[in-house]
């Protein structure tokens, strides 16, 4: 959803920040290597933006940053399997502790309406778009263009690279269901650039 562009070490680097993909734990390692900030607080725009505007440049389009990923000496991409990726955006965007999605939901609270009417959720949330999305839709159709590319449980490689502390996180591991095969195919659809990018 963003280009994460910043000086270190004589180096220009750029990381396209992908939601979903150990994206919290990018802007930690980041703020870490910068300017010192302590693991153990996680980082958000904000903080970043209070250290240095110009490191965070949010976009959801990669087209309109491409230029400035190019420009970096070290460009980074993390990845994630567009089914696991895209039913962990949809769990974050729609089962939200803040309550945020409950005026957003039009029939039962289920990955099933989810799906069925995905291009309504897409059009009317920032926070569907932000998690939901391709991969190729943030870190564009070619891999060539990078130095570097982790799947994003690899991310912690990021960490070692600047010398910083590794952040671990506690995270839901409820086990969700198990997808059927309507469902991943209806994934697929909605994730097709992914699998003709390579993406997967």
């Amino acid at each position: 959803m963003s280009l994460l562009k910043f000086t270190h070490q004589g180096k220009t680097w750029g990381i396209v920040r992908n939601q979903k993909c150990a994206s919290t734990s990018i802007l930690s390692y980041i703020a870490q290597a910068l300017w010192n900030h302590p693991a153990q607080d996680i980082p958000v725009k904000s903080t970043i933006d209070k250290y240095d505007p110009k490191v965070y440049i949010k976009n959801n389009n990669f087209y309109n940053y491409k230029n400035k990923l190019l420009d970096c000496d070290i460009r980074i991409a993390i990845w994630r399997d567009p089914i696991e990726k895209f039913v962990s955006g949809f769990y974050h965007t729609m089962f939200s502790s803040t309550g945020a999605q409950d005026q957003l939901w039009q029939g039962p609270h289920t990955l099933d309406e989810f799906l069925e009417n995905f291009n309504y959720y897409y059009t009317e949330s920032q926070n569907v778009r932000d998690h939901c999305d391709t991969n190729t839709a943030r870190l564009g159709p070619s891999q060539d263009i990078y130095t570097d590319i982790y799947y994003y449980t690899d991310a912690d490689k990021i960490a070692s690279m600047f010398g910083v502390e590794t952040l671990v996180r506690m995270r839901d591991t409820k086990p969700k269901p198990e997808l059927t095969d309507k469902q991943r195919e209806r994934i697929v659809q909605l994730q097709y650039q992914d699998y003709i990018n390579k993406w997967c």
